[in-house]
């Protein structure tokens, strides 16, 4: 089913006439931030990010911006890149850097595919999100190994004091609907969080200036794109985030999470592949908790588990829309996850504070592809052997903050991880890597509206288990953890009580570079070369008088490799030098807020199968929101909004296939 933007519009301005305008300021707050989500105690452990960049994604902006997914949220942040990968999931660059160089948390729990190392964070939806925090260079040492790009921490929401309900509810083209509940209380010390969602959709429309004859994606090549909606852009995705807190005092804190996420979907079109997720289900459960055992001495500690299973299946449909290479016919993942963390803190007031953690987790990745006749290479068919593979990682971490005066602080800390494969199908296990990452930094007040910090660090990302095992993939089971020397140096300026201004330089010296090569014909992992990343990134946010707020980013990136230190360094791929956001909003007296949103993207390249340089064409992005916030009662508010995406239908791509063209949604939200 298809609904035109006239009608999305038309029931957007219905639905405002029979209800009546409210204040925004009226408007209740949706839940609190579950500060035990973060792996730091907040409060102490701020310093560590003085020292480097961080950005908050906040759930306002989450909210105002229309974001639908973490991937469509991450996407506004300074640095970050947001494409598509081989199996159509999302997949971010952070200054640079992949996605497997980046660690990725929910409420402090690692959220990866075991194998992979990596997440579709298309897969997680906003609905139970108070804020995401993006931490870059030198992260602190509690956080671990696999932290070269630097830290993302999903964090969930909390019930807070006063009762809290919403129902929301929205449609738009190619039969997409959203549904979502959200709710949380307190009742004494405990306090209690459920948000359940589901969202569907049959599809994305393309731009309607995409060309289906074009060389680059339409019909006959790797993508076999002939306009309209886009082959296997569809999802069903279902959604349960739920917590249960007890908390004594502000001293001690215990908290219950659980997290789900039932999806299916199509994948889009590459390499002439036609694959569909027919079940894609991941969730975890945690403890945590916290308590001050004096003044001085606080304690903080994780156990979570995570378990993932996915059922990966060849759908091609007809002679057009066949598999090139079809590796199976069905491939099923069942992986585990679990670990847990313990931290003290020794605050000494004025002087220092100390930091200890350790942490362990344990990977378990089991694999099973079902053959038929029509699989590329098959020599017996139906279900093949299981693989199972697994890997312990220990991390053991100290750092302190000494503070010399009131406006100076640095910062020194190391941290000692073990990489440690201890099942291989096949017995390819090899012995345990184990590294050092020190850091150090300082951050200096000019005033109180200047502050100054530098920082340098050296980072490790140990391979993931698809580098080491994979047959497909050209696994190589004596790579080396690639290794990273992170510099960077900033200010951020406050001018009055409106303007907001942040700057950062950085660089980044990689070695041991985990890539692919043909060895002998065969394509393979190894470690070679070199990389250079290098960049400044600035952000300025104003906040006038006149109910309107103004924020910019503007990141300039280089990313460099070469092959060996006689070879001169070249473009990295899919990396653009210059990614510019505008966001605007204001808020009228009488309820309504609107909202725009402008990205530009530009300078990036691929390579051709010659190894040719090709330059991507750049291009703009622009988004809108209106909502509308009514009274109903005096515990009752209504929102009806309208979002735009992609307003002027601009037609683009990033190496990976077409990108959505223009769509709308329009939607309710009752809370209570």
């Amino acid at each position: 089913m298809k609904m035109s933007w006239k009608l999305l519009l038309s029931l957007f301005f219905l639905v405002a006439v029979f209800t009546g305008p409210v204040s925004a300021g009226e408007t209740r707050k949706s839940g609190e931030v579950f500060d035990l989500g973060d792996v730091l105690i907040m409060g102490k452990g701020d310093e560590i990010n003085s020292i480097t960049s961080t950005n908050i994604v906040s759930g306002d902006d989450i909210e105002m911006q229309g974001f639908q997914t973490t991937a469509d949220a991450l996407e506004s942040v300074p640095g970050v890149d947001v494409q598509v990968g081989g199996k159509g999931q999302s997949t971010l660059k952070l200054r640079g850097f992949d996605q497997r160089d980046v660690k990725v948390l929910i409420d402090g729990v690692p959220a990866h595919e075991a194998y992979y190392g990596s997440l579709d964070l298309d897969q997680i939806p906003v609905d139970a999100i108070a804020k995401i925090k993006v931490i870059k260079g030198a992260s602190s040492v509690l956080y671990g190994p696999n932290t070269m790009g630097g830290v993302i921490n999903i964090i969930t929401k909390k019930g807070g004091e006063k009762p809290y309900t919403s129902v929301t509810t929205s449609f738009g083209e190619n039969n997409t609907q959203n549904y979502i509940v959200n709710h949380g209380a307190s009742v004494g010390q405990f306090n209690y969080w459920i948000t359940a969602s589901h969202r569907t959709t049959d599809g994305f429309e393309l731009s309607n200036d995409f060309d289906p004859n074009n060389p680059r994606n339409g019909i006959g090549t790797d993508y076999n794109e002939d306009g309209g909606t886009r082959d296997l852009s569809y999802f069903t995705k279902n959604t349960l985030n739920t917590k249960i807190g007890y908390e004594y005092d502000d001293t001690s804190k215990l908290y219950l999470s659980f997290d789900y996420h039932q999806n299916e979907k199509g994948c889009l079109t590459e390499s002439q592949r036609y694959w569909e997720f027919t079940d894609w289900t991941q969730w975890h459960a945690s403890l945590a908790g916290e308590h001050d055992l004096t003044d001085i001495v606080s304690v903080r500690g994780r156990v979570y588990y995570v378990d993932h299973t996915d059922t990966l299946e060849d759908v091609s449909w007809d002679a057009s829309h066949t598999t090139s290479k079809k590796w199976f016919e069905q491939s099923a993942y069942d992986d585990y996850t679990l670990g847990g963390e313990a931290q003290v803190y020794l605050d000494f007031g004025d002087t220092s504070l100390v930091k200890i953690g350790a942490s362990y987790m344990k990977d378990n990745h089991v694999q099973q592809d079902f053959y038929d006749a029509t699989t590329m290479g098959a020599v017996t068919l139906g279900w093949q052997p299981e693989e199972e593979y697994e890997v312990d990682i220990y991390s053991f971490g100290i750092e302190d903050e000494v503070r010399l005066f009131k406006r100076l602080t640095l910062n020194g800390g190391v941290s000692f991880d073990i990489h440690d494969p201890v099942k291989a199908y096949g017995g390819l296990t090899r012995d345990s890597v184990e590294t050092w990452n020190p850091q150090a930094g300082a951050s200096f007040d000019v005033t109180k509206e200047l502050k100054i910090y530098a920082s340098v660090g050296k980072k490790t990302r140990f391979p993931q288990m698809q580098e080491l095992y994979s047959n497909l993939a050209g696994g190589n089971s004596n790579l080396n953890p690639q290794q990273t020397i992170a510099y960077e140096i900033g200010a951020s300026k406050r001018f009055g009580s409106a303007i907001d201004f942040s700057v950062a330089a950085f660089f980044n010296d990689i070695e041991e570079r985990i890539t692919t090569q043909k060895v002998g014909g065969v394509k393979q992992y190894i470690n070679k070369g070199e990389s250079e990343i290098k960049g400044l990134e600035a952000q300025l946010n104003i906040v006038t008088p006149w109910n309107l707020d103004l924020g910019l980013g503007y990141t300039l990136l280089s990313s460099e490799d070469r092959a060996d230190s006689t070879s001169p360094f070249l473009k990295s791929e899919y990396v653009p030098e210059q990614k510019l956001t505008i966001d605007a909003r204001y808020a009228f007296d009488f309820g309504l807020s609107a909202s725009f949103q402008a990205m530009y993207t530009g300078d990036q390249i691929e390579y051709d199968n010659a190894d040719n340089e090709v330059p991507l064409d750049d291009f703009w992005i622009c988004n809108a929101r209106l909502n509308q916030n009514f009274k109903i009662s005096d515990k009752i508010t209504t929102d009806i909004f309208l979002e735009a995406k992609n307003i002027f239908d601009k037609n683009y791509e990033e190496g990976h296939g077409p990108y959505p063209g223009r769509s709308f949604l329009v939607g309710l939200k009752f809370s209570f």
